[in-house]
């Protein structure tokens, strides 16, 4: 199903439209480009707005799972955001009920692309690009793999 909407509380664009004329159906009574593709160059406000005021924490999930992990704090300031927690697994095997080792299930990282902005300074300008970052979000416990000689 194809749909846009014009703001993140604006009206969905019914399927069906050809993807050319969405611009044109989500901003009436804006004037149209002449040329409708993206710019090479964007202004961008980073601040960041929270709709959700409810959102709720879950107490320590990091530790009471059977798969613990702690937290690192990835820290740069030419990136942002500037800080990104990022999740390291506690051990290689998972815990019991009793938090002993599990030697039949290893912990394995859940891993999650993001986009970060990275400035880079040329000359007496600053520029700033989009950039893929892997982090670790937590951990899970998997069944390890078995290989068989043959």
């Amino acid at each position: 199903m194809l749909s846009a909407s014009s703001s993140a509380h604006g009206k969905v664009i019914q399927p069906g439209l050809k993807p050319e004329s969405l611009f044109k159906k989500a901003y009436a009574g804006c004037l149209t480009p002449k040329d409708s593709k993206f710019p090479q160059t964007v202004r961008v406000n980073i601040s960041i707005s929270s709709t959700n005021q409810e959102t709720k924490v879950v107490p320590d999930v990091s530790s009471r799972s059977l798969s613990p992990w702690d937290y690192r704090i990835d820290e740069d300031h030419n990136r942002f955001p500037h800080v990104i927690a990022d999740a390291t697994c506690r051990h290689l095997r998972c815990v019991n009920s009793d938090g002993q080792l599990d030697h039949s299930l290893n912990s394995f990282p859940i891993q999650q692309e993001i986009l970060v902005l990275r400035r880079e300074q040329k000359g007496c300008h600053q520029t700033y690009r989009l950039e893929k970052k892997t982090i670790t979000v937590g951990c899970t416990c998997v069944t390890p793999l078995i290989r068989h000689q043959a």
